[in-house]
């Protein structure tokens, strides 16, 4: 009974989430997101857009298995932009508040306490697996970070010692 009000209603849902997902972003970041819509001026847009909707079916899905395909994808342009970890998983929390919102004005008894309990249990699968890759993500821009710190001293100290050698 849930998965069909979900499958009903995703529309809506999506739609709020990518707003909201959108909104978590700088203002002028914002505009940008919401005004450009063409995916190869905004790649960032496209990449919310097709990651939320994998997401999504995911959750809805009941294959038994946790198919949250397109969370690695949106995880990595989060991870490189100026959000902190609770702010760059904050999407996460976005949709449950969603769906939530979604079962109470319909007015209608939407799902059993065990699918609802389900519903969580993905969620909370869905937010250790993002937090899992924000870390492995921010841990390879520190390296990467770390070998230019390192390529830039090497040089320098080159440039030193030929001139001292000079």
């Amino acid at each position: 009974m849930l998965k069909e009000f979900l499958q009903q209603n995703r529309d809506n849902i999506l739609h709020d989430w990518l707003e909201q997902t959108i909104n978590t972003y700088q203002p002028e970041m914002i505009r940008f997101l919401k005004k450009e819509k063409n995916q190869f001026s905004n790649p960032v847009r496209n990449t919310i857009i097709t990651s939320l909707e994998k997401m999504f079916d995911g959750i809805i899905s009941d294959n038994g298995v946790d198919d949250f395909s397109g969370l690695e994808e949106l995880i990595k342009v989060r991870a490189v932009q100026d959000f902190s970890p609770s702010e760059a998983l904050s999407f996460i929390f976005g949709l449950k508040k969603i769906i939530r919102t979604e079962i109470l004005k319909s007015g209608e008894k939407t799902g059993s306490f065990s699918e609802l309990h389900i519903l969580d249990q993905k969620f909370d699968t869905l937010l250790r697996r993002a937090f899992d890759y924000y870390n492995d993500c921010r841990m390879k821009i520190n390296d990467i970070k770390i070998s230019e710190i390192k390529a830039r001293s090497e040089r320098a100290f080159d440039i030193i010692q030929k001139k001292t050698n000079a």
